[in-house]
């Protein structure tokens, strides 16, 4: 009798080593490029690589960015949803799949600002165990020409007419840019196509407190005047537009029309 309980203790012994002696969990990261181009959004997803692990895991993902052109400046680059720049998931025991709340995935806004994101994790057990984190996320974003997302047009007056430009530049700076206009019938511009000089406004701008949060976002306004024939109300019939950054020349935007 005796000997039969010492062989029951040695098995249920071994059922307890079974369940809970296994390897330490591999937690992987997912679904962020290693390169991407500025002002864009990817979501992260967690998983575990290995088999369920016995007990429920948190982990915390920090995120910081350095931007190309030196500094520390958080600037866009940030979480998508709740803190901007810690991300915390759960793997509840006996799962492989990570959850931020009830979100199966973590978006993270790339950032309009060239630079570098890292992405650092640490890991905890429910047992307040420390785990091994995965590697850092390295994300690099592109420095790019500028990107036109607007244009609009004010009221045309008899006398002139302002343009106002929404975008951004990556590489935080600005040159130029250039507004194309397209005559009404049987009339001819003087100067379709007009240039206007940025370095100095766009140089204030990048370079003031209340531009960080917007990374290299901008709303840029031109004031034109004109000397029209009589009766002449429209001065053009629409307009494109391109800007110039140190890194080159955007996409036409337009036309566009008053």
């Amino acid at each position: 009798m005796i000997a039969r309980r010492v062989l029951l203790l040695v098995a249920l012994l071994g059922a307890c080593v079974s369940a809970w002696g296994q390897t330490t969990p591999t937690v992987v990261i997912t679904g962020l490029p290693s390169v991407a181009p500025p002002g864009t959004q990817s979501s992260a997803t967690v998983s575990l690589s290995s088999a369920p692990y016995a007990l429920g895991i948190t982990g915390t993902m920090t995120l910081s960015f350095a931007p190309a052109g030196g500094g520390t400046q958080a600037f866009d680059a940030k979480f998508a949803s709740g803190s901007p720049y810690t991300a915390i998931f759960t793997i509840a025991a006996g799962k492989t799949q990570g959850l931020f709340g009830t979100a199966s995935s973590q978006p993270v806004m790339i950032g309009t600002v060239a630079g570098t994101i890292t992405i650092t994790t640490t890991l905890q057990d429910s047992n307040g165990t420390t785990l091994p984190p995965p590697a850092p996320i390295i994300v690099t974003v592109n420095t790019t020409p500028p990107v036109i997302k607007g244009v609009t047009i004010g009221t045309v007056t008899g006398s002139g007419f302002n343009i106002s430009v929404t975008g951004f530049s990556s590489t935080r700076d600005m040159t130029n840019a250039v507004f194309t206009f397209v005559a009404p019938t049987n009339a001819t511009l003087t100067s379709p196509a007009i240039t206007v000089p940025l370095t100095t406004a766009f140089t204030t701008w990048y370079g003031s407190a209340t531009s960080t949060p917007f990374g290299s976002q901008f709303t840029m306004t031109v004031q034109f005047t004109y000397t029209a024939a009589p009766g002449t109300t429209v001065p053009f019939t629409a307009l494109s537009v391109t800007m110039t950054n140190s890194k080159g020349t955007s996409n036409a935007f337009g036309p566009v029309n008053p």
